[in-house]
């Protein structure tokens, strides 16, 4: 509980409280060496790149030949460079960086290049917003943007290559505007053009309007391609969040990356498993499946971010294997003290919504290590405050967690730094970590998260209640087969209702006497109330003054859809598995109907598995006379 009540009084008081503070500072400024951040992923696309072979630019005369004025500037500004970049600053070069300024109109096209050569040849420059050093880098920025229009793709590449080094292609509008104009010939660019187009995609995170030439491109061209490149390529469509829409091609990149998994880069592979992770989909899960196999013994040589892809790859469509999953868990636990926070969120989500256990209970001592790191990590958690938040949640599914750890992230101000004003804007981690504290931790006394947003979020982040008048869901039809079938078996409609509201399905409600074993019906208590209230329904909300009543039994039958489940597996995913928990801690009985299990397509087989199902509530007399009605 001590550090507990520490990093609660480092958040809130420390962080936040203080006289003067903003938010901002709490973040790298542009005040900063701009150099300091380096992109390993960008730097190590770019160093791909400089092993593409172009044919030589074709050389555009300037409106300038060289020499006279011109070629004397930049050799001044070569000088001034070697003698230290940060000499650029003094005021006694003023009227130096006036005059160039004045001359970069009248450059050649190779003056230009050269001059952000000799600019990124600066060691560190203290800000990119230092007067001399803005007046240059802007001015060459628009410079380069009238030249556009006159420029050929292989030029145009060749200068948004002296851009990079500079890291000013997003805030420049040159390099945006060299991509548009390459953007109209995307499915007819060589490979080598196409994966250096795709980069400079991926540096300014803009996807161009038509994506869907890139991977035409791509697809016609693959074995062109070396696993590098298909590196960059894969960094183009996940850093613009375009999906990989070909089956075909997605097969192709699983059968290359699975070939060369022995030999290819740590960032390379990490590039390609994001994209994959990001695209796949059930049919691409025996290819997901080969390459995990394979990449199992290359593990131990791969970075811990490399490894979490590996673990992270199949997640959403719940795919959990086992064997990579073990190892990486083991070489985690005696780094934890080196993972950044979204790296312990995002493992902490893996084993969470996989519910696995591992030999000698790794993931419990994971789990727990991370817990304990957080009181070190304060600058991250306020950097990051989203991010702590799903990880406390995804702790809690584990049932790893400290009461106190959780009151700070639902402190005030804390919300506040995390989702600004619009606190009701959070997502459903919040509101099921509040709703841990309420269900699971009956002497919790902490802070918790705002009954009015709460409600708000519950009610942007369910399913509708089905309604046969609509188009339905599988799980949808699902659900009023089974209500039909019950009021079939016993003359009374089961109430289809959210009993907990930070889940996203509705659940079946019916009441019972234990004595006489049929049952109670719902409509007298319930009235006409809506059944959607966004609030946890607790026995006492559904009963009211007939809730100390012992023979009154609430059943929640609870459908199990397909993603409840781990593929292949059955085992129960973490989030629904607290579901039955929660719904049990509440004081309901819970009947578990999973998909593979209910017979879609028979009445008669819905009848007799239903009758079996409820046998332990209802008596079988009851069920025979109510078909009888």
């Amino acid at each position: 509980m001590f550090k507990a009540r520490r990093i609660l009084s480092l958040l809130v008081h420390h962080s936040i409280r203080q006289p003067g503070s903003s938010i901002r500072q709490l973040h790298p400024t542009a005040c900063q060496a701009v150099k300091k951040f380096v992109d390993s992923e960008n730097d190590y696309a770019n160093a791909v790149l400089r092993n593409v072979r172009l044919e030589q630019p074709e050389l555009h005369a300037g409106p300038a030949a060289p020499g006279g004025d011109e070629e004397q500037a930049l050799q001044e500004l070569s000088q001034i460079v070697r003698e230290g970049g940060t000499g650029l600053q003094d005021a006694r070069h003023s009227e130096f960086v006036a005059r160039f300024v004045r001359l970069v109109p009248q450059f050649s096209d190779e003056q230009l290049a050269r001059t952000l050569d000799t600019l990124a040849a600066i060691e560190e420059v203290r800000s990119i917003y230092d007067p001399h050093y803005l007046s240059l880098w802007t001015t060459l920025d628009s410079e380069c943007l009238e030249r556009v229009t006159r420029w050929n793709v292989e030029w145009l590449l060749h200068m948004a290559d002296r851009w990079y080094p500079l890291r000013l292609a997003k805030q420049g509008r040159f390099v945006n505007k060299a991509i548009w104009k390459i953007s109209n010939k995307l499915r007819k660019l060589p490979p080598a053009q196409l994966v250096r187009t795709v980069f400079y995609i991926n540096l300014t995170r803009v996807p161009v309007e038509n994506m869907m030439d890139i991977e035409v491109n791509f697809q016609q061209n693959f074995d062109a391609f070396t696993i590098d490149d298909v590196a960059v390529l894969c960094m183009g469509f996940f850093k613009t969040e375009t999906p990989v829409r070909s089956a075909e091609l997605l097969e192709q990149i699983y059968q290359r990356v699975t070939e060369h998994a022995h030999t290819v880069e740590d960032i390379a592979l990490t590039a390609i498993l994001k994209l994959l992770r990001y695209s796949s989909r059930i049919p691409h899960v025996p290819s997901m499946q080969r390459l995990l196999d394979v990449l199992v013994a290359e593990i131990p040589r791969l970075s811990h971010l490399a490894c979490l892809h590996i673990a992270l790859l199949g997640s959403d469509i719940h795919v959990c294997h086992r064997e990579s999953l073990e190892l990486i868990v083991q070489k985690f636990l005696p780094a934890v003290s080196t993972l950044r926070l979204k790296d312990m969120e995002r493992i902490a989500f893996v084993l969470a919504h996989g519910n696995v256990s591992l030999p000698g209970a790794c993931d419990t001592h994971l789990l727990q290590a991370i817990l304990a790191e957080l009181p070190n990590r304060v600058q991250e958690i306020v950097q990051y405050p989203r991010c702590y938040i799903a990880l406390l949640h995804f702790l809690a599914l584990r049932h790893v967690y400290d009461a106190g750890f959780v009151s700070g992230a639902f402190e005030q101000r804390f919300l506040q730094l995390a989702y600004g004003r619009n606190i009701a804007g959070a997502g459903r981690e919040a509101v099921a970590l509040d709703a841990f504290t309420a269900i699971n931790l009956p002497v919790y006394d902490g802070n918790r998260f705002p009954p009015q947003a709460f409600r708000l979020v519950c009610k942007l982040t369910q399913d509708y209640l089905p309604n046969p008048n609509y188009k339905l869901t599988k799980s949808d039809r699902m659900l009023l087969d089974i209500q039909e079938t019950f009021g079939g078996m016993v003359g009374e409609p089961c109430r289809i209702m959210h009993l907990l509201p930070h889940y996203q399905r509705p659940d079946m409600l019916f009441c019972c006497d234990r004595t006489t074993r049929r049952v109670v019906p719902l409509e007298p208590l319930l009235g006409t109330e809506v059944t959607n209230t966004h609030e946890i329904r607790t026995r006492e909300s559904i009963l009211r003054e007939r809730s100390s009543e012992d023979q009154l039994r609430l059943v929640a039958i609870v459908v199990g859809s397909w993603n409840c489940y781990v593929r292949d597996e059955r085992r129960r995913t973490g989030g629904y598995a607290m579901k039955l928990e929660q719904l049990r801690q509440l004081q309901y009985e819970t009947v578990e109907i999973p998909w593979y299990e209910w017979p879609y397509y028979s009445r008669d087989d819905m009848r007799k598995y239903l009758e079996a199902k409820l046998s332990p509530y209802l008596s079988k007399p009851c069920r025979q006379t109510a078909v009888v009605k």
